[in-house]
């Protein structure tokens, strides 16, 4: 008689049902945890790779203040002293070319109007004849790209 109780739990249709229910819930939960964990791989990839393109910055950003100061005193030198001036030159065309290895380049502002996202604007002014609204009057200190991110933004004077 206890054979034929035992037979008779293990063929009930609600606990088949039951047992499929929470087989298809753990099979879900599974699938949920190993999306989760692709997931956290891919995020940890993508840090690495920025963490490597982008490591640069805090070295470049102190790179381009001593780059600035040479450029400064290349401008206040006179005349007499050219073989000072040609040995600053060389220097920061040196500096330059290892900025730009590392992916820290100028922004180019060449004929550009005023860009917000990768310029400041320190003041804005009434623009002379014939000056269109948002043009750059002038460049106090040039602005540094780091691959495709602004490192410095440029700092300029803007036409209204």
């Amino acid at each position: 008689m206890s054979d034929e109780i035992e037979e008779a739990e293990t063929d009930n249709p609600v606990d088949q049902e039951n047992n499929q229910d929470s087989l298809e819930s753990v099979k879900k939960e599974l699938q949920y945890a190993l999306a989760e964990v692709a997931n956290i791989r891919a995020r940890s990839a993508k840090e690495r790779s920025e963490m490597m393109r982008y490591g640069s910055k805090h070295l470049g950003l102190r790179m381009i203040e001593v780059l600035m100061s040479l450029e400064i005193a290349i401008g206040k030198m006179d005349d007499s002293s050219e073989s000072v001036i040609d040995g600053l030159r060389l220097t920061v065309e040196s500096m330059r070319q290892g900025l730009s290895s590392v992916g820290i380049t100028p922004i180019d502002m060449d004929g550009k109007a005023f860009d917000p996202s990768c310029m400041e604007a320190l003041a804005i002014v009434p623009p002379p004849d014939g000056e269109p609204s948002g043009t750059i009057l002038n460049i106090v200190e040039k602005g540094y790209m780091i691959h495709d991110r602004v490192l410095r933004p440029a700092k300029v004077i803007v036409s209204e």
